[in-house]
């Protein structure tokens, strides 16, 4: 078993155990007794509350999914060269330091940039997406095969197994597809909606 919450929680839940059944088997109970068994199950709750925050921020990603599409990078030419940098920058960003294995940036009706494993029809955002930037509130998928809305984000990346859904403004917003189910962290979450308001003060000072 491999060291991660799961493992912390194990440890702290036997340690738990082992110091109420000492507990029990002392004959003679005196005060400096009664004080270590206290701080002991304090320490042994401590553990168990380290192993659930662990596992909060390191979620228990599945197997990698053998995603169908092309690889490509395709942004749109009508945007300015300063933009793009910014967005060709923060997408390779993207790829190689999450699991994510495609992104898709959407504004005012156009997808403005896809890179990454993606389909080759043509993305409109449905009601997942248009809620995300209605309420500026990032969404995670974190399984996509139990979500009953799971064929609007067919024409992006078909079969992808987690999904980010990160607003920019009330007209953008970024799509992130993951390899696995799971396999985003709140970390990369944080980071990705702290790129998209950066994103939304170039757009405003474009005008786009």
């Amino acid at each position: 078993m491999g060291f991660n919450g799961k493992s912390l929680i194990l440890i702290g839940i036997t340690l738990f155990i082992f110091q109420i059944a000492n507990f029990f088997s002392i004959g003679l109970i005196t005060p400096e007794l009664e004080r270590a068994q206290v701080l002991a199950a304090i320490a042994s709750l401590i553990i168990i509350l380290i192993g659930f925050l662990f596992k909060e921020f390191q979620p228990l990603a599945g197997e990698k999914v053998d995603l169908k599409g092309e690889n490509k990078f395709f942004f749109d030419k009508n945007i300015p060269d300063q933009v793009i940098d910014e967005l060709a920058w923060g997408s390779e960003a993207i790829l190689t330091s999450t699991a994510a294995a495609s992104i898709l940036i959407h504004n005012d009706g156009v997808n403005i940039l896809r890179r990454g494993i993606s389909s080759s029809n043509e993305f409109k955002p449905g009601a997942t997406c248009l809620r995300s930037i209605k309420e500026m509130k990032l969404i995670s998928l974190a399984n996509t095969k139990f979500y009953p809305g799971r064929d609007e984000f067919f024409n992006f990346c078909a079969e992808i197994p987690s999904i980010l859904v990160v607003p920019i403004n009330s007209k953008a917003f970024i799509l992130i597809g993951g390899w696995s189910a799971k396999c985003f962290t709140k970390a990369d979450e944080k980071w990705i909606t702290n790129w998209s308001k950066k994103i939304n003060n170039i757009f405003s000072k474009n005008n786009i």
